[in-house]
């Protein structure tokens, strides 16, 4: 018996079990693809008529359809979910590139206060959020796991579960941020945005983490 025909005769099955009410015994013809009434009586006295094969024929022909149709729809789901996920290429630091700014030593002042003025910014998403959106304002750090309480470069769970990547650098998790929960493109590698956000989240960080910070 081929694919096909196995699924059909499984729709087939199914549809019967469907129509249970109206032929209490539907029994598959053998060798064939229709189904028939073998309770004609029973559901004439019962008061329904009995489902003819062309009209089981006709529903399971709309039921592959719409198997077909939601198979298709899974994949698509798959193919989305794929895509969502996300690459690494997008948010890792590109072959060759040095930051402006230090994670291990002080960082200027006028980086750190800019730093500051973007994590406010919205129009750095496309949906409106900024950074303090999920991160708090006015030093209140929330939405940060225990693992930012390390220095950087330490893990994040959303670089790791969408990008595939163990442990991100400041400038790399601002990435992450940027192409994940704020739906926009990565900012610009070494320029002043990426620079100034990083040198002030490696101040959150150890804000976080209750050690001595520059902000």
């Amino acid at each position: 018996m081929s694919q096909h025909d196995d699924k059909r005769r499984r729709l087939l099955g199914r549809l019967s079990r469907q129509f249970a009410y109206t032929a209490p015994v539907l029994a598959l013809v053998a060798g064939g693809a229709a189904l028939q009434a073998t309770a004609g009586n029973t559901s004439t006295e019962a008061g329904f008529a009995p489902v003819s094969e062309a009209a089981l024929l006709l529903a399971s022909s709309n039921a592959v359809a719409e198997g077909e149709a939601e198979a298709e729809g899974e994949a698509e789901g798959e193919a989305e979910g794929e895509a969502e996920a996300g690459s690494s290429a997008e948010v890792r630091r590109p072959d060759g590139y040095t930051p402006d700014y230090s994670e291990t030593d002080e960082n200027p002042q006028e980086l750190l206060a800019r730093g500051e003025e973007l994590y406010y910014d919205t129009s750095l998403s496309t949906n409106g959020l900024s950074c303090a959106s999920c991160h708090g304002s006015d030093g209140d750090d929330v939405g940060y796991k225990a693992t930012f309480e390390q220095p950087f470069p330490h893990q994040v769970a959303m670089a790791s579960s969408q990008f595939g990547m163990p442990e991100v650098h400041a400038d790399e998790m601002v990435q992450v941020c940027m192409v994940a929960p704020m739906a926009a493109e990565p900012l610009e590698w070494g320029g002043e945005k990426l620079t100034s956000l990083a040198a002030y989240m490696v101040e959150v960080q150890k804000r976080f983490a209750g050690e001595p910070h520059d902000l």
